[in-house]
């Protein structure tokens, strides 16, 4: 054998070599592919579906105008809906108008009620 055979099939077996410990690397690592979507779980640990989500998000935006409204008037802090929603609208509702309460109340140096 000449020396041009006797490196081909050194780097050959190496690439080889490196090809199966970068595979095997990739295999053991904890990182897996995760959708574009978060995983929100509730209390009693199950996924809420995309339905909960909406109703979480229609909730939150609700809450967040009907916060900043009664913050400018100066009325009281009330974070309930009204009506016959479910739990997920309930809950955004509530963390919207907090949020919304908080920040519109608490910049022009008054607070009231709770927060």
């Amino acid at each position: 054998m000449n020396f041009k055979a006797i490196k081909t099939t050194g780097i050959t077996f190496a690439l080889a070599a490196a090809f199966l410990v970068a595979a095997g690397a990739a295999n053991s690592s904890s990182a897996s592919a995760q959708g574009w979507g978060r995983v929100d779980r509730d209390r009693d640990g199950r996924i809420d579906t995309r339905r909960e989500l909406i109703q979480e998000r229609m909730g939150f935006n609700a809450g967040l105008a009907r916060g900043r409204a009664d913050a400018i008037a100066h009325r009281r802090y009330n974070p309930f809906a009204f009506g016959r929603v479910s739990n997920d609208y309930r809950q955004g509702f509530q963390r919207g108008y907090a949020q919304a309460y908080r920040q519109f109340a608490f910049n022009r140096g008054r607070r009231y009620d709770r927060y």
